[in-house]
């Protein structure tokens, strides 16, 4: 059972359905008020949460439209440029969610996401962790902790990217491994191979896929995300945290490289 909830900011219409007895935002309305100009392509690539299809009446007729949990909203706040994100975002936790929980059909024990900690104090604890990161050469294990404990004081559990692993998806939990490209290990594995040409053997079997995001130019841009955590991460590209970068394990390569490259043929001996 669901019941649409019309909220407006600035102008811009946002739905809310009660699902359950939990509040789901429509992902469009949400992904434009925020100022994305690709509204499909930020969900896609900032919400990690299950997806969920809830069927709307819509100008063009009844259509499947994708709603957002409270967690996802966050995730699309978090990464939207506009100015005006830190009052939307105050906006819909300290309105929209607190006048659904007054109708007594959501749960009122669930406290509203934001009541620890604001964006901006968000943004001042991640400076600080980078700060100290570099200053005191913290280990890269030691620097996920600190986001970790940062994502519990917010409140969303599953924030941090499933890639914010450091380690083997085999190995103990907070366990620490090395991890270079492709390139370097390629190299220093002897084998004559461009990155380019080893990265297109890792996409056809399934450890590596292109995605893309909304270019500031306009249009698009690719890049490449390691699918299959035991042999690699992705690290957040320096030039631009909407990308990242895969990086594989020192301790693994070797048996990536028996998975990936083709068989040698057999000669037969006389």
């Amino acid at each position: 059972m669901s019941n649409i909830v019309p909220y407006s900011f600035d102008g811009t219409n946002i739905r809310v359905l009660e699902i359950d007895g939990e509040p789901w935002f429509v992902g469009r309305d949400v992904a434009d008020a925020l100022g994305y100009a690709d509204p499909t392509t930020a969900i896609r690539s900032h919400c990690r949460g299950v997806q969920k299809l809830h069927p709307l009446q819509t100008a063009g007729g009844r259509q499947e439209v994708r709603v957002l949990s409270e967690p996802d909203v966050l995730r699309l706040i978090v990464n939207s440029t506009l100015p005006t994100a830190e009052r939307f975002e105050r906006w819909v936790f300290e309105d929209v969610l607190p006048s659904i929980r007054k109708t007594g059909s959501y749960t009122a024990s669930k406290a509203p996401l934001q009541k620890t900690l604001t964006r901006t104090q968000i943004t001042g604890g991640l400076l600080l962790l980078r700060s100290f990161a570099e200053d005191f050469k913290l280990a890269p294990s030691a620097l996920l902790g600190g986001y970790q404990r940062l994502e519990q004081q917010i409140g969303v559990p599953g924030l941090l990217p499933a890639y914010a692993v450091d380690a083997p998806a085999s190995s103990i939990a907070g366990s620490s491994e090395e991890t270079k490209s492709a390139a370097e290990l390629l190299e220093i594995h002897g084998v004559g191979m461009s990155a380019i040409a080893f990265n297109r053997l890792l996409m056809q079997q399934g450890f590596l896929e292109e995605r893309e995001r909304p270019s500031s130019k306009g249009g698009t841009k690719k890049f490449k995300v390691c699918t299959d955590l035991e042999y690699g991460k992705n690290l957040t590209n320096p030039n631009n945290p909407r990308e990242t970068q895969p990086h594989w394990y020192v301790s693994k390569f070797e048996e990536l490289l028996e998975l990936v490259l083709p068989a040698k043929p057999t000669v037969a001996t006389a």
